[in-house]
């Protein structure tokens, strides 16, 4: 008796599954829109990042922020070229907006979609009409409650409350949401108590990461007056990997020395995110001049950040990002799109790829220890286009993705090919 019953719970159960599977997931994605027309417009999305600067500077006071249509279609776009397959699209008019998207499956689902849809009034707080998830359609309000309901449980806090009623009142124009807020101290407040229920406590890369940092803010290189080249402080970090670590951890020692040069060198930001002590309480390690690349602090910076970013995250990601960033720099008074900055951002990600692959970890300590040239981990940058306007951009490769973008990015990548560190 008990065994039927087991087996008709089973079987109502695995039923319902692959019901909610065949209304949720479909053989084709609703949104086809490419990426290339979307990131065209990437450069409005500065004004839109200086208001949230200006928001967070102010967080006491009342905020109200203007979002274009061009600026959220640029943001899909920046989505669509770091996650392959994805596409998303936003419509907004003075009645409506609409935001829809498709995500592709992994694995062997790879050929099927999931496609989300939403469609938001103007009017107090946030109107949520629906959100539909293939064929299932699920009311504004009992989505926004549950998801409310899990994100404060999960994350053990409050944010996910206060983030619902942050908005006060939401105002479209044709192209244009005005989002007005309250002051932003409470969320910001919820989001380090976020940060601090998700930590994972000390880790071991975190340690290590700590460890190196402080090596460098000791280093007779790091106190050096005048500016010094990435390729010595890469040498400096990479041969004490090699001093220090064995066979098997190799690759976590080239991780560490790689975050830390990105801390001290780069963004001491990222030592958050490696959950990394700064070796004096209160103070952030820097060295006494910067670090050049080809004789300039800004390549230095690409290189060494990509290659964090490469380490925490995914490589379609990391390089979007360095292309994205370009693509803003197009706007008057930016300093143009650069094939050169986009040399070394895809330098920055091939280094690291080479640096934490377990077949390739231990001939990077030991070209390093060896010591590492400059024409070692770039290649020639001297006819790659920089400092193009949108115009000039527009004028000489029409868009990204048009044959002679992609002409100009294969150049790089062969040229990256050709040094003996990345060869393939």
């Amino acid at each position: 008796m008990f065994g039927r019953i087991l087996l008709s719970i089973i079987l109502l159960f695995v039923a319902g599954a692959a019901v909610i599977t065949l209304l949720v997931i479909e053989p084709a994605p609703a949104i086809t829109k490419t990426s290339p027309h979307q990131v065209d417009n990437a450069e409005t999305v500065q004004e839109l990042l200086q208001q949230l600067r200006n928001s967070l500077h102010d967080r006491h006071s009342q905020q109200r922020v203007e979002v274009t249509e061009k600026q959220l279609e640029s943001l899909m776009g920046f989505a669509q070229r770091a996650i392959p397959g994805f596409s998303g699209s936003v419509t907004v008019s003075s009645r409506k907006t609409e935001l829809a998207a498709s995500v592709p499956l992994p694995g062997l689902l790879d050929s099927y979609y999931i496609n989300l849809s939403t469609l938001v009034f103007p009017g107090t707080g946030v109107d949520i009409e629906y959100i539909k998830i293939g064929k299932i359609s699920i009311p504004g309000d009992t989505a926004l409650k549950v998801s409310v309901w899990l994100v404060d449980r999960l994350t053990q806090s409050d944010v996910a409350s206060t983030a619902a009623s942050q908005i006060t009142q939401i105002t479209m124009a044709e192209d244009l949401l005005v989002l007005d807020m309250r002051p932003l101290d409470d969320l910001l407040k919820q989001l380090h108590v976020v940060r601090d229920n998700m930590a994972s406590g000390v880790t071991e890369i975190g340690l290590l990461t700590t460890d190196y940092l402080a090596f460098l803010a000791t280093s007779e290189l790091g106190q050096s007056p005048s500016p010094k080249s990435l390729a010595s402080y890469l040498n400096l970090a990479l041969a004490r990997a090699a001093e220090l670590s064995e066979e098997g951890d190799r690759v976590l020692h080239n991780q560490a020395a790689l975050l830390s040069l990105a801390i001290y060198l780069g963004d001491h930001r990222f030592a958050r995110i490696a959950g990394v002590e700064q070796p004096v309480e209160g103070e952030i390690a820097r060295p006494r001049a910067p670090a050049v690349l080809a004789q300039r602090n800004d390549l230095a910076l690409h290189f060494i950040i990509s290659a964090a970013l490469q380490i925490v995250s995914q490589q379609n990601i990391t390089l979007a990002i360095g292309e994205f960033k370009e693509l803003m720099d197009r706007a008057l008074g930016g300093s143009g799109y650069s094939f050169v900055d986009l040399a070394a951002d895809m330098s920055g990600i091939a280094f690291a790829t080479t640096a934490i692959a377990d077949n390739t970890a231990a001939r990077v300590q030991q070209r390093a220890t060896e010591h590492l040239r400059e024409r070692d981990i770039i290649p020639a940058l001297d006819d790659l286009p920089e400092g193009l306007s949108k115009v000039e951009f527009s004028r000489r490769f029409k868009e990204v993705d048009s044959p002679a973008y992609r002409q100009q990015v294969a150049l790089i990548q062969q040229r990256l090919d050709a040094l003996p560190l990345y060869a393939p």
